[in-house]
């Protein structure tokens, strides 16, 4: 699904004040349920969990990513992160995170397995704090194309929404040492999901729900706040 690709570009992709942003919105979330655990899935390269063990003392914090280069990454920072499924994950925790749109990578069949993972992790009570795009995000802002480049990569990033789902076609060319270019290509796909459909799945309860807007003066994102219940 272009992960590992993502992880090379991600670092020139330019989007980390806007990120920042709603890294801060999701820590003051937390600070209002003062857990004591927490763990973080799709942790990337751990920019979260750090800007989070900054800000706030907590006796676990925990990463999971499917992609073994961006937990390399977090694992630098000095995080504890594994390459790991989350339905493999044993552990339960009182808050789970899902930052910067886990959620939308997942098709709703997939999404309904994922949601009962989460509510597995969870301890009695706990917490599940995730964020979607909204419609107007995935129409407005996510579709099109984007280009950065640094000394030695050029990328493109190519998007188009239909039908409920952004493809986003990723290319990379890298300069090697003999000065010649190596492409690389791959394909993102993102699902747009309605708020009311995840209400109640897998047995966690939606509690809250925040419009955020990052790239405009109109909502492109929604912080939802999951509750297991017993």
């Amino acid at each position: 699904m272009g992960l590992e690709l993502y992880a090379k570009i991600e670092p020139i992709l330019g989007f980390e004040e806007s990120i920042e942003g709603l890294y801060d919105f999701y820590i003051e979330l937390l600070k209002s349920w003062n857990p004591d655990t927490l763990i973080d899935i799709g942790c990337g390269s751990g920019a979260f969990l750090k800007r989070l063990s900054q800000n706030m003392e907590l006796s676990r914090v925990y990463g999971i990513d499917l992609s073994k280069t961006m937990v390399e990454r977090a694992k630098l920072l000095g995080l504890d992160a594994d390459a790991k499924d989350l339905c493999d994950v044993k552990e339960s925790f009182d808050v789970a995170t899902a930052v910067f749109d886990v959620l939308n990578y997942l098709d709703f069949e997939t999404l309904e397995q994922f949601m009962g993972c989460v509510y597995k992790v969870l301890k009695p009570g706990g917490i599940f704090i995730a964020d979607i795009n909204t419609l107007f995000g995935f129409e407005e802002v996510a579709q099109g194309s984007l280009i950065r480049e640094d000394e030695k990569r050029f990328v493109t990033l190519d998007s188009v929404f239909d039908n409920g789902i952004l493809t986003t076609n990723l290319t990379l060319f890298e300069e090697e040492n003999s000065g010649c270019y190596r492409k690389s290509n791959d394909t993102i796909v993102q699902h747009y999901h309605e708020t009311e459909k995840l209400a109640n799945l897998g047995g966690l309860v939606l509690v809250q729900s925040y419009p955020i807007e990052m790239y405009a003066d109109i909502a492109d994102k929604e912080v939802l706040v999951f509750k297991r219940e017993a």
